[in-house]
């Protein structure tokens, strides 16, 4: 699955943020430490929404790529935080 993804500005922020339908992504991302600012209603579907940093580009072609590198307890335990996020949010 590609990436779709896409640079915003939050409503009253001034930090870019990055954007992710990619649920496995979004908790490799949460594991890199990227905040997350929050959840958006896209139809049917949500959309993660982080703060971005300059790494991300190299982050997410290292996810991808199979590069990267988190550790297996936090990824698990960040899955389960975020389909938590999904089903109550």
């Amino acid at each position: 699955m590609s990436p779709e993804r896409m640079e915003i500005m939050p409503p009253g922020s001034s930090e870019a943020a990055f954007e992710t339908r990619d649920f496995y992504l979004a908790c490799f991302l949460r594991c890199a430490g990227y905040p997350l600012l929050g959840l958006r209603d896209e139809g049917r579907r949500k959309v993660f929404v982080f703060r971005d940093q300059r790494a991300r580009r190299d982050d997410v072609i290292a996810f991808y790529g199979d590069t990267a590198t988190v550790k297996p307890q936090a990824f698990a335990a960040a899955i389960k935080d975020m389909k938590g996020l999904l089903h109550n949010g």
